[in-house]
């Protein structure tokens, strides 16, 4: 099962390839194809991460350039909704609460 990305995680999708098309050396299709394995993962084992300490309400997982993605599994249907993607060094525990 595909996951749903919440509007969210669109947004900072495309906020993060458009800082990193500023380095150059195409980062931006490490980063697309990083996130389309973690799809595809978390579609055919959606608790293979591990649940965010700081929330366990959410599951988290690291892909390219040290950048987090936030999801949460429905438990009755099993759909995974992904939240937000973040960069590991900033403060997270506030932005998932937007």
């Amino acid at each position: 099962m595909k996951p749903i990305i919440l509007k969210l995680a669109r947004e900072d999708l495309k906020e993060i390839h458009e800082y990193l098309s500023k380095f150059g050396m195409n980062p931006q299709k490490k980063l697309r194809e990083s996130f389309e394995r973690f799809c595809t993962q978390v579609g055919s084992m959606p608790y293979i991460y591990a649940q965010y300490e700081l929330n366990p309400e959410y599951r988290k997982a690291v892909i390219e350039y040290d950048y987090l993605v936030f999801y949460q599994v429905d438990v009755s249907t099993g759909q995974v909704k992904v939240f937000r993607v973040l960069h590991g060094k900033r403060d997270t525990l506030p932005l998932l609460s937007r």
